[in-house]
């Protein structure tokens, strides 16, 4: 609950000229809708209704677009469940209007009230007096017997919140006994604030909804916890580049083979966004589908180089795909147009692999990539990730590489804190583009 008392705005008047009533509409077109938050959203709008145009105020929106972001399944509807998203006042007793209406409150108006009857026919109501029945009845419905005590007298106006021409709540302004009362061209004036104030909140549903989308998309594309696997220590990180969506072309996956070995997958489908996570869903499908069939790091680059061309003729990814056995310690690592991954040996600095990568996936190139094979003896860390990582406006991949490869080699960690700390360092740099981290530690030390 905001309280005004002491904030020097002036009453526009009923009386107030057309530019007065523009200007004052101006302002909470600038003063609303800020943000995409719809909390944040609807306490703008009863900043801006008091005291310009009331001594109280209250929002009320319907709880499925709160909880759901879904629109209402009706136009109208008297019977909708509502929560108080915002009050306000400026008044001497604010303590009373708090207890009377508390911010956040969640219920269902009886039909036979103002409020109902405001969602149930999408017109405004208002008494420029109200009577002491319908404060009184006001309280009986929510067992309050304060809410008589602020009402009664007062001039009271309800008008709904209208967005594609469904109801999403209202928005109630309150004048004291003291006020002068609300007449038709107030009523007018709230109107189409209420109007700009549903335009603003429907915004933002619509931001939450496409939000949630995105995050559910991208929940079912990366891949659960991996599972510990045979001597080996895994650890991972997925970083978006955007606030909205969320998701975006890079992937990670730890893929069980026979024999107790293990295939470690680090991918970027070049874009961001939805589009490109729909289509990096698809690869990191098809890489997983053939590592089932057990193939060598550079043919399974090379077949999955074909189904990228084929399903997507105009989109190209990078990938590194490496084996692990836990028997020999043999590491065997291909790469399709990726950045090299880096290996901190037990004993000594870490050091990009000296790997020459194919072409990226997509291109169609026809050639099978080299495998770099090399011994992770125990304790030896690898780190697979994306370019995001370690490409900035400001340097290149190589520092990049360089400032990976200095973290890397610090005080030993475990491998959860090592990749908050990678993965920290990219944050502060203020980058947008997707990350993908893998870490794995070979077990015995």
């Amino acid at each position: 609950m905001k309280d005004f008392r002491g904030r020097a705005e002036a009453r526009l008047p009923s009386d107030a000229t057309v530019e007065d009533r523009l200007a004052f509409l101006n302002d909470a077109s600038e003063r609303i809708g800020t943000t995409l938050d719809l909390e944040q959203t609807c306490i703008e709008v009863v900043d801006v209704a008091v005291p310009r145009l009331a001594d109280a105020s209250g929002l009320m929106v319907q709880e499925g677009l709160i909880t759901d972001a879904e629109f209402p399944g009706h136009p109208t509807d008297s019977g909708a469940l509502v929560r108080r998203l915002a009050t306000a006042t400026a008044v001497t007793n604010p303590d009373d209007w708090d207890v009377a209406f508390p911010a956040g409150e969640l219920t269902v108006y009886p039909p036979y009230l103002p409020q109902a009857q405001a969602m149930a026919t999408a017109k405004t109501v208002f008494f420029p007096r109200l009577d002491q029945a319908v404060a009184e009845e006001n309280a009986r419905a929510f067992g309050r017997p304060v809410i008589a005590k602020v009402l009664s007298g007062s001039s009271f106006l309800v008008t709904p919140l209208r967005a594609r021409g469904i109801v999403l709540g209202f928005l109630v302004l309150v004048r004291q006994s003291s006020s002068e009362p609300f007449q038709e061209t107030d009523a007018a004036l709230a109107e189409e604030l209420a109007k700009r104030t549903a335009t603003c909140i429907d915004n933002a549903r619509l931001f939450h909804k496409e939000r949630r989308t995105a995050l559910t998309l991208q929940s079912s594309l990366l891949p659960a916890p991996p599972h510990r696997r045979p001597g080996l220590e895994v650890a991972h990180r997925y970083l978006p580049a955007g606030d909205l969506a969320e998701v975006g072309g890079d992937w990670y996956d730890v893929i069980s083979l026979p024999r107790d070995r293990t295939a470690l997958v680090v991918g970027d489908v070049m874009g961001h966004g939805v589009g490109a996570a729909a289509t990096m869903g698809q690869v990191r499908t098809a890489a997983l589908t053939l590592a089932m069939l057990d193939l060598d790091p550079s043919e399974t680059l090379y077949q999955l180089d074909r189904v990228v061309h084929r399903l997507h003729p105009d989109h190209i990814a990078t990938c590194a795909y490496a084996t692990y056995d836990p028997a020999t310690g043999v590491l065997a690592v291909a790469s399709a147009g990726h950045v090299p991954p880096v290996l901190m040996p037990a004993d000594g600095p870490p050091v990009p692999l000296p790997i020459a990568p194919g072409p990226p996936l997509g291109v169609g190139g026809g050639e099978r990539v080299r495998v770099c094979e090399t011994v992770m003896k125990p304790g030896a860390t690898l780190a697979l990730y994306t370019d995001g990582l370690v490409e900035t406006r400001d340097r290149g991949i190589d520092v990049g590489i360089g400032v990976l490869c200095s973290l890397l080699g610090g005080p030993r960690r475990d491998l959860e804190h090592l990749c908050d700390a990678i993965t920290e360092l990219r944050r502060q740099a203020g980058e947008r583009d997707d990350v993908a981290l893998l870490l794995a530690r070979a077990a015995g030390a």
